[in-house]
Parts: structure tokens; C-alpha cells; sequence
């Protein structure tokens, strides 16, 4: 219910004698489970990737594909988890000022926790000639960076269904790592003359 209203109505805006009667509970009954209203944000904030790292890191050392797939799947279970959690991702960057910076801390390492873990995967494929010479960071920080689109930029992709936009994101990022002979331009580059 924090959630909501602090989605709603930003985080300025809601009062914790407001929740605490939306809840049933007392004032001092809903700070038995707060210490401060920004514990609320907080929360709010914690189910945005939940146990995705862990999920991403089963993928990344099974055995049972080969790494391009397991790019791939990463990629598409990431995305879909942006999907799901586009409003608090949006909040997120909304409400970020008002977090402590423990929590800072905590988004930040459990994001380059996610952008590491590509970052592994990307590298070994381009060290085995699975993926062409990239910027390794960048590229895995790309993916991160896409999959807060729908969050970010949800007016301009209004209207796409969320199997089209992952299976559009997940395409742009493989091809991007496609090997290419040596000289080769990409499709559309100026040396390509498209």
C-alpha cells in the first residue's frame, strides 16, 4: 500500500498518519515497523529486482546451453523483470534523492551486480570469438540501461506489446555482438554505403 501511494502521489506527498489509517494501524503500530518515513521508500524500492541477480547467475553457470544462449535468456528474463517492474524502477529514479545512502549503496552494488554478470558473459564470449570485438562495460551497461526504457520512456513506447519490445531489445543487443570480419562496417555505418 506504501508502494502505491508514494507511486501516485510521490514520496513529498504522502503522510505516515495517512498510511498508518489506510493500514488499520496506529501511528506508533506502523512505526514498529519503520524507524522513518523513508524506510517506506525503502521497501518500496526493494521488490524491484528481487532475487534477479541470483536468477541471472543460475543461467550464466548452468550447463546446459551454450553461452550465446545463455546471453540471450539472461537478457530476456532481465528485460522482462524491467517490464514488470517499470513503476518501481520509476520510482526509483523519481524518489532516489530521498533514500539513505545505505540504500544507495545497496541499488547501486545490486546493479552492478546484474551489469557484472554480463559483463562475465559478453567478455568470455568475445575472449572464445563467440561475440565480435566490443566494449564489454558499455554493452552490458547498455542492457541495464535498456531494460529501464519502459520505465523511462513509457510514452514513447506506448502501445508495444511487452513480447515485441523484449524479443526487439534482445535482437538489437545480439547483433550488436555478432562477429564480423575483420574492416567489416556495421549494416547502415558510412563505410557500408546504406
Amino acid at each position: 500500500m506504501a508502494t502505491r501511494h508514494i507511486i501516485e502521489r510521490g514520496f513529498d506527498s504522502v503522510s505516515v498518519n495517512e498510511l498508518a489509517e489506510d493500514l488499520g494501524l496506529s501511528v506508533g503500530g506502523l512505526y514498529r515497523y519503520i524507524q522513518t518515513k523513508s524506510d517506506l521508500l525503502v521497501m518500496a524500492c526493494e521488490t524491484i529486482y528481487g532475487g534477479l541477480r541470483e536468477t541471472l547467475a543460475e543461467i550464466a553457470t548452468g550447463s546446459e546451453r551454450d553461452l550465446p544462449e545463455k546471453l540471450r535468456l539472461m537478457i530476456e528474463v532481465y528485460f522482462r523483470e524491467c517490464v514488470r517492474n517499470q513503476e518501481q524502477i520509476l520510482l526509483m529514479y523519481r524518489e532516489y534523492r530521498h533514500l539513505p545512502e545505505d540504500a544507495h549503496r545497496r541499488y547501486k552494488e545490486r546493479e552492478l551486480g546484474i551489469t557484472g554478470l554480463f559483463a562475465d558473459l559478453i567478455g568470455a564470449g568475445v575472449r572464445r570469438g563467440l561475440f565480435g570485438d566490443v566494449h564489454v562495460q558499455l554493452i552490458a551497461q547498455d542492457i541495464v540501461l535498456l531494460g529501464h526504457l519502459p520505465a523511462l520512456k513509457g510514452w514513447a513506447v506506448k502501445g508495444v506489446e511487452s513480447d515485441v519490445l523484449v524479443a526487439e531489445h534482445v535482437e538489437l543487443i545480439m547483433a550488436r555482438l555478432e562477429t564480423r570480419p575483420q574492416g567489416a562496417a556495421v549494416s547502415g555505418g558510412p563505410e557500408s554505403g546504406e
